[in-house]
């Protein structure tokens, strides 16, 4: 797995349309309740609402190489 890290949502929206990648979102809603979801085309504008959640993981799978998705943004 390789890692990847953006510095804003549009930096990563721009990337996965690029790409053209299928994102892919594991988080925990309110309820704490693991959530998986799949992001591609103009719902990954939706991304950023995703790692907002408790312990966001996101990845992209190119080539079948998986890539770990680090939103920098949130940690500014």
């Amino acid at each position: 797995m390789k890692r990847i890290t953006f510095t804003t949502p549009d930096e990563l929206v721009a990337h996965c349309l690029q790409e053209e990648v299928n994102l892919v979102i594991e988080y925990r809603d309110a309820a704490n309740k693991q959530r998986q979801v799949i992001l591609s085309g103009d719902r990954l504008q939706e991304a950023a609402t995703y790692l907002d959640y408790d312990k966001p993981e996101a990845y992209y799978r190119k080539d079948g190489i998986f890539f770990e998705v680090i939103a920098g943004w949130k940690s500014i």
